[in-house]
């Protein structure tokens, strides 16, 4: 079986892309950490090739309610980093040859394959403001490959929100990498929203390198691609980092939505924590595949896992696997996987105000949504995200 068919411009390093993806080994459903998600669909689909050679510029215009005063505002449209006049002596843009990365999630190398330089962006104090980090695609029947690295020092807080924007037409397969590098005691607070065309797929890859008593904390709001796979793929080497994941999945129809983590505890007084939250309509499929591992010389550390799962159809499904690998004594641990349909007290009570069905059952929808959202830190990122997402009655 080819892995990928993709409709080169034949140049040459399009070829060399080509040739080293034979030797790369994707994972397919019978590959144990994807065995609930079939991905041969993507391998086999003859596929326009997008990188960001002759990209037209950002209409800065038509994107105005990403660019205002509350934000730091930086554009990737289809790969290629443009900015509008919001400069930050503290923010540095760049595009660097690419850094050899050991990582065993053969999605990452998939889009490293593609590239040769690689989008950076080096934050190197505290921000006065939230930085966002708007990602646009506009394609048609396309493979974008896509890699960012953001990189924070100096024992800064950074704010970041990440908006994917997409008026892609046709069948679209956007494998996204981000890596993210902490020096000491920074603290990242990361939020990712998505607004998909309903035929795109999106892989996004995450990778890192934290340093001590370094604290990233990411909230993760998916909505509407036919398929969207986040793969959390952090090795914790170093004394006293903090990690904490919280992910909303609201899926339709036959949407797909995985989140499948792979966590190494190997330094001391460590915590991890995960925690998704899915809204399954129709015949939607939600993935939770979450394995934590604490090595021996994790000691003191702290992991937490938990799938809550709210079906509201009797045909939307979803496959919980918490796992933990316990290599030593000193730990505090716990995983759960739950899974039930809409709470028929709470919308009793509501029915009985004279609220309609409807809307009460969207009430208590938003009302799970919002636990996950109240997660973002700062309260200008989690009023967008709200607003953006059209959350009127929370």
């Amino acid at each position: 079986m080819k892995l990928l068919e993709l409709d080169f411009k034949h140049s040459i390093k399009d070829e060399v892309a080509y040739k080293s993806l034979q030797v790369l080994k994707l994972p397919n459903k019978k590959i144990e950490a994807f065995k609930k998600v079939d991905l041969s669909d993507l391998y086999t689909t003859s596929y326009e090739f997008n990188l960001s050679d002759n990209i037209s510029l950002v209409d800065f215009e038509k994107y105005g309610e990403f660019i205002n005063d509350d934000f730091y505002t930086i554009f990737i449209f289809n790969s290629s980093i443009q900015t509008n006049d919001q400069d930050n002596q503290y923010i540095h843009i760049s595009q660097t040859n690419k850094e050899k990365n050991d990582s065993k999630n053969a999605l990452f190398h998939l889009s490293e394959s593609f590239i040769e330089l690689e989008n950076k962006i080096e934050i190197s104090e505290s921000l006065d403001k939230p930085l966002c980090i708007v990602n646009i695609s506009n394609s048609n029947n396309t493979f974008s490959p896509s890699s960012l690295h953001i990189s924070i020092k100096n024992a800064s807080t950074v704010d970041l929100l990440e908006v994917f924007v997409s008026s892609n037409q046709g069948e679209c397969f956007l494998n996204i990498n981000r890596k993210i590098t902490l020096d000491k005691n920074v603290i990242l607070n990361y939020s990712k929203i998505e607004k998909s065309s309903k035929s795109d797929s999106y892989i996004f890859n995450y990778d890192s390198n934290l340093m001590k008593n370094s604290t990233l904390n990411i909230v993760s709001v998916n909505a509407n691609a036919k398929k969207s796979l986040n793969l959390w793929d952090f090795t914790l080497d170093n004394e006293g980092i903090n990690l904490n994941i919280n992910a909303i999945v609201n899926i339709r129809n036959e949407m797909i939505c995985a989140n499948i983590a792979n966590i190494i505890h190997n330094g001391s007084n460590i915590k991890s924590e995960i925690n998704v939250k899915h809204i399954l309509h129709d015949k939607s499929h939600g993935v939770f595949e979450v394995k934590s591992t604490i090595n021996n010389k994790a000691s003191n550390s702290k992991v937490f896992q938990s799938s809550k799962t709210t079906l509201l159809s009797d045909d939307a499904r979803i496959d919980a696997q918490p796992q933990l690998l316990i290599l030593t004594d000193k730990l505090e641990a716990k995983h759960s996987a739950t899974c039930g349909a809409i709470n028929e007290e709470e919308l009793y009570y509501l029915i009985s105000r004279g609220i309609p069905l409807e809307k009460a059952q969207t009430m208590l929808i938003e009302s799970i949504e919002i636990d996950i959202i109240e997660k973002i830190e700062n309260k200008i990122v989690r009023d967008f995200v709200i607003k953006y997402k059209g959350k009127n009655n929370v």
